[in-house]
């Protein structure tokens, strides 16, 4: 059985860094756009499109909803669908960009928090290079203002300000199963229990009780939403001599002195 431990340790922060997001056809910065909006105010932010084809191309900007499962799957929704959507607050203008080859565009993306809504909300914006359709083609419900889609990337958007400092996750559980190639693999789980997004690390110690000889995993580090969680597994690369482990997963999200971490005692015959 794993029981919960906590360990005073130095915390460090994961910074993520926004790079170009490039189709074949299109090259779209910066690669996600983060607000810091109070409630009751508004921001802007800009969102640049440049045209890798070689001829003239039309690009539609569409928001969706997203969340993902446990096991880090994206799934979209309509907008305005999911409980932390902030799609219904986002405004981008033009909503159509025309672009010769190698000409870059720029878009506003505006949000507009309502009064006394401090909490963390997210969205996605789809840049898509498209096409007008003409004939019998045209007449498609399911394709707006008769355009054909034919190729898109995906800005994510999030949306927290300041004021918002409820940072707070826990790991929870820790199991192990040892594969026919007698590989030992440890799976844990992460929650946010707290209103911001987070960029944790997790990584797993394996201590020998009697010898005290450790070995450290390398961290996996990954974002996490709000009221989500994710599925961790680590597989052991070399064989444990026979003896009593402690095995640990210890999880650092940045922003506490305290890190989390649930442990599990083993023994290897």
């Amino acid at each position: 059985m794993s029981k919960k431990v906590k360990l005073m340790m130095a915390v460090s922060v994961i910074f993520l860094f926004s790079g170009n997001l490039i189709a074949q056809q299109l090259e779209v910065t910066p690669a996600k756009l983060n607000f810091t909006a109070n409630p009751g105010s508004s921001q802007t932010k800009q969102v640049h499109v440049r045209n890798k084809g070689t001829t003239q191309q039309n690009f539609i900007f569409n928001l969706s909803d997203w969340l993902t499962d446990e096991n880090g799957e994206v799934k979209y929704f309509e907008p305005g669908t999911v409980e932390r959507s902030c799609s219904k607050w986002l405004t981008v203008s033009p909503p159509l960009l025309t672009l010769q080859p190698n000409e870059t565009g720029t878009v506003n993306v505006t949000i507009l928090v309502p009064e006394n809504d401090n909490s963390t909300k997210w969205s996605v914006m789809f840049v898509q290079s498209a096409v007008e359709k003409t004939g019998a083609g045209a007449i498609d419900k399911n394709i707006q203002m008769g355009i054909k889609i034919s190729a898109r990337i995906a800005i994510p958007i999030f949306q927290s300000p300041p004021s918002n400092t409820l940072y707070k996750a826990s790991i929870e559980g820790l199991s192990e199963t040892i594969g026919d190639d007698n590989k030992r693999t440890y799976k844990s789980k992460v929650i946010n229990l707290g209103d911001k997004i987070l960029n944790c690390k997790v990584f797993f110690t394996v201590s020998n009780i009697a010898t005290a000889e450790e070995f450290t995993s390398d961290p996996i580090e990954f974002s996490l939403l709000p009221e989500s969680s994710k599925n961790i597994t680590y597989t052991l690369d070399k064989e444990l001599a026979p003896g009593k482990y402690s095995v640990a997963a210890i999880l650092d999200y940045g922003y506490n002195d305290e890190l989390e971490g649930v442990q599990l005692d083993i023994e290897v015959k």
